[in-house]
């Protein structure tokens, strides 16, 4: 043991007397005493932030270390030591989370450093929005230079830290006729949410970008503590701030007060339904530096009387693809209302309710060839005191070339498909089913795979509202794979009839190239289908027939025979 340990001191001497310095030759195996670490300090409270009071574990930083004496530039950057990751325990001291920054054996560093960490820093300009108040921590932006002629006597190198931005406080509290501030939200309008942090010299750059922010609120029974982190250089005058409670909105637009970087501004408001506070203010105090703690309470009533609003008053949708839309009613806890479409296409989900409520629109797909209009009244039951809100919907038209023959009829939306059927609905023989992902262009489709037990109806279509096939002389479908017997389809033509039940029939036959099929008489499965694992597609010629066009008339019945199996894929069922 006693020429063991021998050998290592002689080969740790040969090591150190062989290098000028740590960075000329490799790391001196006995030590790591030159690998730096920090302890960090936010303005004058060790260890703390503006998300908590102790750094939480995982948190990183980002340090550049410069050569002594030199500006952040990629000249002065010493050993390649630029934006190095540290991270923490939670107990404010940083270590490498990767390579460590190692001390020269002589001379001094300099340190920059910034927080919250981000992989890829262009042009030292760290980029700032403030957008998702949802986790201050990931937007309370820091900044340290302090650190300078640092060297390895002086490892813990002590960071201190300052914020970069500004941030807004609202004491809130209860008044004369609010028993609770329970479910009080806070909006915040009018002030820039983007900028950037020049890494040089900590200065902040606003940007341009106008936006609303939703500040994170503490409520507990009548007071609350709304808080909002913010960009400087802005002066809050721009701002309107809004809390809404109970349906009703209150509102307050600051007095002059321009936002300085690394100042906190306090202000103590009170919601009352009649104005009469005379609480006196008082400040709290954080580890921000304080620009406004307020003299005096700033009394909130509602802007107006009891609300019955809705975010919007239009609603554009597509002919297909996303087919909802939310409407956000704002009214009295209690206040009951009813809303209702005037239109088949368009439903309304919740149709009644009371207070305030998300609304949604879902609209069926448009396989016309024009656009369409429907409204949404909304009603305030039992109160003379709200006129009707009314919201006007418009759909967009479908394809000019081509249209959907019924909803639903590309399979891309199942749920169309299967409420635009009959009062049978999709055969119960256990073949027919979706298929997500096997139709044509990866979409989806309907499969048929099994031996039905019969000469079966696969489904038959009902004509919806809004249908029309003026111009229109065909239908047209793809299919794809094999059966043992052919397809059969029903064109029903019946108009003098309740349902429409009398039909015209296109057979496919043996089908194994691309073909026109002519109406005819009569149902007949013989012939068998192969595409050879291509999608084929199939042209029913409608031009002599006058198809029903009267809402819940049968429209189209697809058809297969029985005791032969079948493998093949159905999409995109249109009129040409």
């Amino acid at each position: 043991m006693k020429k063991t340990n021998l050998f290592f001191a002689i080969l740790g001497v040969m090591l150190l007397a062989s290098c000028k310095s740590e960075i000329d030759c490799p790391e001196n195996p006995l030590s790591t005493v030159n690998h730096v670490r920090f302890n960090s300090t936010i303005g004058e409270m060790t260890k703390t932030r503006a998300s908590g009071t102790t750094w939480d574990t995982g948190d990183a930083i980002g340090i550049y270390a410069l050569n002594e004496g030199q500006t952040l530039s990629d000249q002065a950057i010493y050993d390649g030591k630029s934006n190095v990751k540290h991270t923490t325990a939670g107990d404010g001291v940083f270590t490498a989370a990767t390579e460590a920054i190692t001390f020269p054996e002589s001379g001094n560093l300099d340190f920059v450093a910034y927080y919250p960490y981000q992989t890829t820093i262009t042009g030292y300009a760290y980029p700032v929005n403030v957008s998702n108040q949802s986790v201050p921590a990931a937007i309370d932006i820091l900044y340290s230079n302090n650190a300078k002629g640092a060297n390895k006597s002086n490892i813990p190198v002590s960071l201190v830290f300052k914020h970069m931005l500004s941030q807004l406080v609202l004491s809130v509290s209860a008044g004369e006729g609010v028993i609770s501030l329970d479910g009080l939200t806070a909006k915040v309008e009018g002030l820039k949410i983007d900028g950037s942090m020049n890494l040089v010299n900590g200065v902040v750059t606003i940007g341009s970008t106008v936006g609303a922010l939703t500040p994170a609120a503490a409520v507990s029974g009548t007071n609350a503590t709304v808080s909002a982190i913010i960009i400087p250089g802005q002066d809050l005058n721009s701002a309107k701030v809004s809390f809404t409670l109970n349906g009703k909105v209150y509102e307050w637009t600051p007095t002059a007060q321009a936002l300085e970087s690394g100042k906190k501004y306090t202000y103590l408001l009170k919601l009352s339904t009649t104005g009469l506070v005379t609480v006196q203010p008082k400040a709290t105090i954080t580890d921000w530096a304080d620009g406004y703690t307020g003299t005096s309470d700033i009394i909130l009533t509602p802007n107006e009387d009891p609300q019955f609003i809705t975010d919007k008053m239009t609603v554009s949708l597509p002919a297909a693809g996303t087919l909802t839309d939310v409407v956000k009613l704002t009214t009295e806890t209690g206040q009951a209302w009813s809303a209702a479409s005037n239109q088949s296409w368009l439903t309304v989900s919740d149709a009644s309710g009371t207070g305030s409520k998300d609304i949604t629109l879902t609209a069926e797909e448009n396989t016309t060839t024009s656009g369409r209009i429907a409204t949404v009244t909304i009603t305030a039951d039992g109160s003379a005191s709200f006129d009707p809100i009314v919201i006007t919907v418009t759909q967009a038209a479908g394809s000019t070339m081509t249209a959907l023959l019924f909803p639903g009829s590309d399979f891309e939306n199942w749920s169309a498909f299967l409420g635009v059927l009959n009062t049978y609905g999709l055969s119960a023989d256990g073949y027919a089913s979706e298929n997500t992902t096997g139709g044509r262009n990866a979409s989806k489709a309907l499969h048929l795979k099994g031996t039905p037990t019969k000469n079966d109806y696969t489904f038959t279509a009902i004509v919806k509202d809004g249908y029309s096939l003026a111009g229109k002389s065909k239908i047209v479908f793809y299919i794809k794979g094999t059966s043992g017997k052919t397809l059969s389809l029903n064109v029903y033509t019946g108009a003098g009839t309740k349902m429409g039940t009398d039909y015209k029939c296109f057979n496919l036959g043996n089908y194994t190239s691309e073909q026109t099929i002519a109406p005819t008489d009569a149902n007949s499965y013989t012939g068998v289908i192969d595409t050879n694992g291509e999608w084929m597609k199939v042209t029913l010629d409608i031009s002599s027939l006058t198809v029903n066009s009267t809402a819940g008339q049968n429209l189209f019945a697809l058809k297969v025979g029985s005791n032969a199996a079948y493998d093949l894929l159905v999409d995109d069922i249109t009129l040409e």
